[in-house]
């Protein structure tokens, strides 16, 4: 602000007052044009993506080290115990197998028989011992899919086994006495036996003679070597990362499986560790820090460990911090650059067409936009100005077009129920005629006052009087009427039979609609071979509506097509007389009611009149109200 003071006295406040408004001006303009959408929208972006991105990259980077050690420590474990069951599954598999071995048949007959010096009965209980054991074979891959599984059988006192190269699977118990994992099977009747120098794990079961009970004795010892590759790859496959030792314990923390060749600094270090504790432990190592999870193997006295080094873990989490803080910084910089050039182009036509919709919304669909740039926005209000202007001709049009519309449906649904009246089928008058006169010849005047009086029936009922609603009773009698010709011509060939409850009669039908339904009937229903036909008239409450079934038992028809006709928005020529029935219908009582076509079972056809229980003509001028 400047300070102007003039010399004529009062004057110099009026100077220093102009001097303020001016600056004052100056800068209201220029807050104005700082705050404008383009400066807003880059504030905006500062304070709502850029300061939050920042504060989550250094949570996520202070966090993710314990996050990921979190849940490599969870997926440590889920792999640990997979190993273990898979372990534990296999050798309880082992064990099944000499249990069944223990009880076969087979080896029990020989056990049960005394030793012996013939040579043929020592020849014929190897082979038969031999072929027992084969039957075991074949079903030992779920335990081992890398090697197969051959047990073998040592038999107490048979020494003369030795002598006969029969069969490597059967042998003398002398064979084994000294080899430790025997002398451990001592302690009990069963036993599983790994050791550090030994490439297989033995799994040994005693069998004892069940010939008789009073002689339970131990009889035999089944013996079956289960190589360690076949577990060693079981935890190879469960190794958490690339690096990781998967590996299993015996009760003196000696590593008799692992997935990976151990060094002897990796034994050592294992043979330090306390693993009382079954939660993971970061431990310190020669190569630096180490996650420690075990587990303890049910029904054996091993534990599998597992040991993954933390430097492997956090090298990924390192380097994808570091991508994630590099992706970020570019897409930050991107987009506010384009935040800075693309805001100047946003706020004037986005201005402009808010402004437009305004007036848009208070119904005025004259609108004036000013926008000469050959852009994006340019091209939009122009599609915008289109669309206006066909909106408000659309309008116009539709008001217009709707009044048409309104007067030309109630102009068609007069002229198809004035011709439906009017249309009379010259050959029912002629083949009516033809029948009167035979009954005339025939018989007397009975028969011809009853067709004559039928034939009255029916054509009085076809004026009506000009009504377009009557009763249902008035229906079924015009009905009636034409199935008294009708049998009168045909004779015994037609049958009919009419059942409509008596508290259905004054409801409301819109006239001509079962009668052509039934000459339908009657014209294609006749079977060609048996010439007969019969027609059953019922009718039946469902919920607020009345449906009327028209039931023949005649060749039948295409349902779906005649159903599909009734739909369909076109009108075809052969479908005239039933949809014109079913249009009347819904022109009258609603687009719920009409008719519908079924299959009868096992032949002839069904349609159905659906109707309104109560209908006056009151329904009839409020569904005329409201389609207006």
């Amino acid at each position: 602000m400047q300070l102007v003071v003039l010399s004529c006295g009062d004057f110099s406040i009026v100077g220093i007052l102009k001097v303020v408004n001016d600056d004052s001006e100056r800068g209201l303009r220029q807050w104005q044009i700082l705050m404008n959408i383009r400066n807003r929208l880059v504030l905006y972006f500062l304070a709502s993506i850029l300061v939050p991105s920042v504060i989550i990259t250094v949570i996520v980077y202070l966090g993710s080290t314990g996050i990921i050690n979190k849940k490599m420590s969870e997926l440590i474990e889920k792999n640990l115990d997979s190993a273990r069951l898979i372990v534990q599954e296999r050798l309880a598999f082992i064990n099944e197998m000499t249990t069944l071995i223990s009880l076969n048949p087979m080896i029990q007959e020989v056990l049960g028989e005394s030793p012996t010096q013939d040579l043929s009965d020592n020849i014929r209980q190897i082979i038969k011992l031999d072929r027992a054991l084969d039957s075991y074979y074949l079903s030992n891959y779920y335990a081992s899919p890398i090697s197969a599984i051959v047990p073998t059988i040592y038999l107490v006192n048979r020494p003369e086994y030795q002598k006969y190269d029969i069969s490597s699977k059967v042998q003398d118990i002398s064979k084994i006495e000294n080899e430790p994992w025997y002398v451990n099977s001592k302690s009990g009747n069963f036993v599983i036996d790994a050791r550090p120098d030994q490439d297989h794990i033995t799994v040994a079961r005693r069998i004892f003679s069940l010939k008789n009970a009073d002689k339970y004795e131990y009889a035999a010892l089944v013996k079956i070597e289960l190589e360690n590759k076949s577990i060693n790859s079981v935890l190879a496959n469960y190794k958490p990362s690339a690096e990781s030792k998967l590996c299993i314990l015996d009760h003196n923390n000696q590593v008799i499986l692992s997935s990976d060749a151990m060094t002897k600094s990796e034994e050592s270090f294992i043979q330090t560790l306390n693993l009382n504790s079954s939660a993971s432990q970061i431990l310190d190592s020669e190569g630096g820090k180490v996650i420690v999870s075990s587990k303890i193997m049910d029904n054996i006295d091993w534990r599998i460990v597992n040991i993954t080094n933390l430097r492997e873990v956090n090298s990924d989490q390192i380097r994808l911090t570091r991508i994630v803080v590099l992706i970020l910084i570019i897409c930050m910089t991107t987009a506010l650059l384009a935040a800075f050039f693309l805001s100047r182009y946003i706020s004037s036509p986005i201005t402009k067409l808010v402004a437009s919709m305004r007036t848009v919304k208070g119904n005025n669909f004259d609108i004036n936009i000013k926008y000469n740039k050959k852009d994006e926005f340019g091209y939009l209000i122009r599609q915008y100005k289109q669309m206006i202007g066909q909106i408000k001709a659309l309008i116009e049009k539709l008001y217009i077009s709707d009044l048409k519309k309104q007067n030309a449906e109630l102009l068609a649904k007069d002229a198809q129920l004035r011709f439906l009246q009017a249309q009379i089928n010259p050959h029912f008058l002629y083949n009516t005629l033809d029948s009167i006169n035979m009954y005339a010849i025939k018989y007397n005047t009975p028969a011809i006052s009853n067709m004559i009086k039928s034939l009255a029936n029916f054509y009085r009922y076809s004026l009506s009087k000009g009504r377009a609603i009557i009763t249902l009773e008035e229906e079924i009698n015009h009905t009636h009427s034409y199935l008294e010709i009708q049998s009168m011509r045909f004779g015994s060939k037609l049958r009919y039979v009419i059942d409509l409850p008596s508290e259905f009669r004054r409801s409301r039908i819109v006239k001509l609609v079962i009668q052509p339904l039934v000459e339908n009937a009657i014209v294609h229903g006749f079977h060609h071979e048996k010439g007969e036909l019969e027609i059953t008239i019922s009718a039946k409450q469902v919920d607020d509506q009345i449906i009327v079934y028209i039931t023949d038992n005649g060749i039948g028809a295409n349902v779906e097509e005649l159903n599909q006709l009734l739909r369909a928005a076109e009108q075809k020529d052969h479908s005239f007389a039933i949809r014109n029935v079913h249009l009347r219908l819904q022109s009258i009582f609603g687009e719920s009611y009409g008719i519908r076509y079924s299959r009868n079972w096992p032949e002839g056809t069904t349609v159905e009149v659906i109707i309104p229980k109560n209908y006056t003509p009151e329904d009839n001028d409020a569904n005329s109200s409201s389609g207006r």
